[in-house]
């Protein structure tokens, strides 16, 4: 299971130990090929381009794709899966080929790496005791505030870790400020791990105002705690 850059594509930001191993490894299962190229190029893999050998991560065919690729190859090679950003399988399907490994009795090796989540919510100052990931919110307006609003009750306890679309950004924190209750502390982490860009903010919704961060098409994390 191998990391990939959050934000700079550059081999400083992973372990070595995370180089070592994936330097080791030719045969991929991933979400897109161009992406898997340029991490491997950036981390400098001594392999040829032209000598490694790649499957998608296709939900829409059940997944089946990756698993006779897996059938193929794990007898001769041991298989990197490598998620587009981040920890696969955190937030990510690299989870389904996790699962399918352990039904095989094929051990799997978890390679340490970057993760917005956890580094959101490391510099937020909110509970890291007890959190929950919620993905994205619904997009109708009516079921959206009912999930929001069911976060927040729960954040009393537990932060709550979710997130939108790059480009809904901007108009997503408004709507935050606007049905978030006043007391509620809110966690806008932008750009992390992106050099000279990146920003996190904790404060109150009270203290927030509209635009006063701009959020477009710029990765982020958002969190709440009550």
């Amino acid at each position: 299971m191998i990391p990939n850059f959050i934000g700079e594509f550059d081999k400083e930001y992973l372990p070595k130990r995370t180089l070592e191993e994936t330097y080791k490894i030719t045969h991929f299962i991933v979400e897109k090929v161009k992406t898997a190229r340029a991490f491997l190029k950036a981390i400098e893999h001594p392999t040829h381009q032209n000598d490694f050998v790649f499957v998608e991560l296709d939900k829409h065919n059940n997944y089946e794709g990756f698993k006779r690729f897996f059938n193929e190859h794990i007898a001769a090679h041991s298989i990197g899966v490598l998620s587009e950003a981040g920890l696969p399988a955190i937030a990510d399907p690299g989870s389904e080929v996790a699962k399918y490994a352990h039904t095989k009795g094929v051990k799997v090796v978890p390679l340490a790496g970057s993760s917005s989540l956890f580094l959101a919510l490391m510099a937020s100052g909110f509970n890291g005791q007890n959190f929950k990931f919620n993905g994205y919110l619904p997009i109708d307006t009516r079921e959206r505030v009912k999930a929001l609003k069911e976060m927040e009750n729960r954040s009393r306890k537990a932060s709550q870790i979710f997130m939108e679309a790059p480009y809904r950004n901007n108009q997503f924190i408004e709507f935050l400020i606007k049905n978030l209750q006043n007391d509620t502390k809110l966690c806008v982490a932008v750009d992390i791990e992106k050099e000279g860009k990146e920003t996190i903010i904790s404060k109150p919704i009270s203290a927030w105002k509209p635009r006063e961060i701009e959020l477009h098409k710029k990765p982020t994390i958002f969190i709440i705690e009550g």
